[in-house]
């Protein structure tokens, strides 16, 4: 009996020491086998420096690993540490214990080239394992509980070999208390990683595993824009984007849901700035804050509680092509493009509408545009500051929505203004309201230059402007108050526009300037262009007011326009009438109560005309003297008179009467006439005011005014000093 304990003893012992040592070895076989066999096993080379099990813990522990690229070379998957704490009997009950998971040092690269990812051959290896080994398979969900999930020090990094670029995120943690198969709690985990340049991500992700519902929310800080320039650049011409963008977004959605989740939150940019190929900032601002009610895709609806600009820039170039933002942006190759089919048309047009937006409140401060373009030849340059835009209720539903906005122009003139528009028909139905104050003219010299040949020295400009498109049909009503207005006239100009003359005109008493510039057209119309249409609409008011100066300096004076424009004679008076006076009264008025008004009074009269009403007046009076009768009530008597005394009837009465009273007599009657008629009115206007500028001339005798003309002094007025009509 001794023996045979003793030999049992034995053999217990050794099989306790060959069991030991299996056990002892199993893992580094393991190790060992994985490692040779698994591209049959996992599709891909592997490395394990050590593997290691507590069998009195069930605690597993791999040190080194790495999975390589589909090359067997470059690492693709790495770590330093992975421990895990099992509980291997629940295998038995169809469940998954594991009571601890720790993993360190992960290092993992994706690499993407045209569509395709590093990881595909592993996507289809797997798949097609997974789709062996579901044959026959048990429907019966497997259990799980998993305790204490922590990731420590990991790395990732996304090579886009597309734009030749790496985004990589370092330093990634996280922890997960617990996640279970039936638990009535949600299931937690926290995750925290660094960028490589600056910021950091965090997230707390909440799962209910029966459900299928989670929240999940991201807290972002510091994270820069710089590292994703790249993406940016296939849309857009620019050298740089800087900014750092922080925001707290929350997500909730289902797992079991094709549905994307609804988000909400905030988000904040800071220093955001872009430039272009030119080095040039195009778009900046200091600070953005959007705060986000409900973002849900999948019903097309955004509901943004506010928005806020704060500081921000925008540097605006026009050419006569085109603009700085289209080419930036390639707007220009997008509506170059051809044009979809009516039905593509229809989709889009259903698309479109049924987008649902909301923002409550809309607010941009401090914000500054420079304004640059060379459509004159010269370079023309505008700074608006001190920007300021207000708006509450924006929303797809709304039929109507107010804007209010105020800026500082040229850092002087200050603007005031409110918008209304149909959010969905804004082009065709807009109302708005702007008022313009202490605006400085000299900084439309080139403008006025270009298109008027005039310079505007000085004065202050005040602008009233109400506008209103209703269906497509324009109203402008334009008032243009304008202080203490100077002009110099320069050569050329694309019009040339008398416009030094027409402001001279338009200024009152106190030395300002009222314009009234109504604007009609039909939107509908594809040859009407607002902005030409505002420009005929000025130049026709500039070009009336030159070319009826009566009709806005009678109101200086009185009476109707006809007393102040012309002065006209009968043929046979050479003294004026009482008339006569108080015209000339009123011209002395005019150049009293309008300094720098020059005042010229062109004599017309056809001489041969009056030539043949004096001949007629001579011989008339023979007839009166002999008759004693009146030649013009007595006309057949008169002829016959004539025909008389010319002794023949091959004249007619005109030519008969010239012969009676004889010509050269009645054409040194006739200049004496004009010259009596010029000095008696000359000689009245000097002793009413000795000083007076008005002149008189005859007017130029190749002027066909002198064709038919009674006696008449056309009254033309001007700037002193300028050329008549300029």
């Amino acid at each position: 009996m001794g023996r045979f304990g003793k030999r049992t003893k034995i053999v217990l012992l050794s099989l306790l020491g060959v069991v030991v040592l299996i056990l002892l070895v199993l893992p580094s076989a393991i190790r060992y086998y994985a490692v040779k066999n698994s591209p049959e096993l996992l599709g891909r080379q592997i490395a394990l420096e050590k593997l290691k099990y507590n069998y009195f813990t069930s605690t597993a522990r791999a040190y080194g690993f790495v999975m390589y690229e589909a090359d067997g070379e470059k690492p693709f998957v790495s770590f330093d540490t992975l421990m895990l704490d099992l509980a291997p009997l629940n295998l038995f009950k169809d469940k998954l214990v594991v009571e601890g998971f720790y993993l360190q040092g992960l290092d993992a690269t994706v690499v993407m080239q045209d569509s395709t990812f590093n990881f595909d051959d592993l996507i289809r290896f797997h798949s097609t394992a997974e789709t062996t080994d579901t044959v026959g398979a048990s429907t019966e969900p497997f259990k799980y509980s998993l305790t204490d999930l922590r990731l420590q020090q990991a790395n990732f990094h996304f090579v886009n070999q597309n734009i030749e670029h790496t985004t990589t995120l370092e330093d990634i943690s996280f922890a997960v208390p617990f996640v279970g198969w039936d638990q009535n709690e949600k299931s937690e985990a926290a995750i925290r990683f660094d960028l490589k340049k600056g910021g950091h991500i965090q997230s707390v992700f909440k799962l209910d595993p029966n459900s299928g519902d989670y929240d999940a929310f991201f807290d972002v800080a510091g994270l820069h824009l710089n590292p994703f320039y790249k993406y940016v650049r296939p849309y857009a011409e620019i050298n740089t984007l800087e900014g750092t963008v922080g925001a707290q977004l929350d997500l909730i959605g289902n797992l079991n849901s094709t549905d994307l989740p609804v988000l909400t939150g905030k988000v904040d940019v800071a220093d955001f700035e872009m430039t272009d190929t030119a080095d040039k900032i195009f778009l900046g601002s200091k600070h953005l804050r959007a705060s986000l009610k409900e973002i849900d895709m999948n019903a097309n609806r955004y509901h943004l509680d506010s928005v806020q600009v704060n500081d921000s820039y925008t540097y605006f170039q026009l050419d006569s092509l085109s603009n700085n933002f289209f080419r930036i942006f390639k707007l220009e190759e997008s509506a170059a493009t051809p044009e979809t089919d009516a039905n593509t048309a229809v989709v889009q047009a259903s698309e479109a509408t049924s987008l649902q937006y909301v923002i409550d409140h809309l607010a941009l401060k401090g914000g500054v545009l420079d304004y640059t373009d060379n459509l004159t030849g010269s370079p023309f340059n505008y700074h608006l500051s001190e920007m300021a835009l207000t708006a509450d209720a924006i929303t797809s539903e709304a039929d109507w929505v107010e804007l209010y906005a105020t800026m500082v122009l040229n850092n002087r003139g200050d603007l005031v203004a409110k918008v209304g528009l149909n959010p969905n028909d804004y082009v065709r139905n807009l109302d708005y309201d702007i008022a313009i104050k202490k605006f400085l003219l000299p900084d439309l010299n080139i403008y006025t230059n270009y298109y008027m040949g005039h310079s505007l020295l000085e004065g202050d400009m005040y602008y009233n402007s109400k506008s209103k498109i209703t269906d497509g049909q324009l109203e402008i009503e334009n008032k243009l108050l304008v202080k203490n207005a100077s002009l110099k006239t320069t050569k050329g100009g694309l019009y040339n526009l008398p416009l030094k003359f027409a402001f001279f005109l338009l200024t009152d008493k106190n030395g300002d300037i009222n314009l009234d510039v109504p604007v009609r057209g039909d939107l509908d119309d594809p040859s009407i262009n607002v902005g030409k249409l505002v420009w005929t609409t000025f130049k026709n008011v500039i070009t009336k007011t030159v070319a009826a100066p009566v009709n806005f300096l009678v109101g200086l004076v009185g009476g109707d326009p006809g007393d102040i424009s012309e002065i006209k004679f009968d043929y046979l008076d050479s003294i004026p009438t009482p008339k006569h006076y108080r015209q000339l009264d009123k011209l002395l008025q005019l150049e009293e109560k309008k300094p720098g008004l020059a005042i010229e009074m062109q004599y017309f009269v056809d001489q041969e005309l009056q030539r043949e009403a004096l001949a007629r007046a001579v011989v008339g009076a023979d007839f009166k003297k002999q008759t004693d009768k009146d030649y013009q009530k007595k006309t057949a008597e008169f002829e016959a008179f004539v025909n008389e005394h010319i002794g023949h009837d091959s004249f007619n009465l005109t030519q008969a009467v010239l012969v009676l009273a004889g010509p050269e007599r009645m054409d040194s009657i006739a200049h004496a006439y004009s010259d009596k008629r010029i000095q008696q009115l000359g000689d009245y206007l000097k002793m009413h005011n000795d000083s007076t500028h008005i002149t008189i001339k005859p007017g130029d005798p190749k002027e066909p005014a002198h064709t038919g003309a009674q006696p008449l002094f056309k009254v033309v007025y001007d700037l002193e000093g300028e050329v008549s009509g300029e």
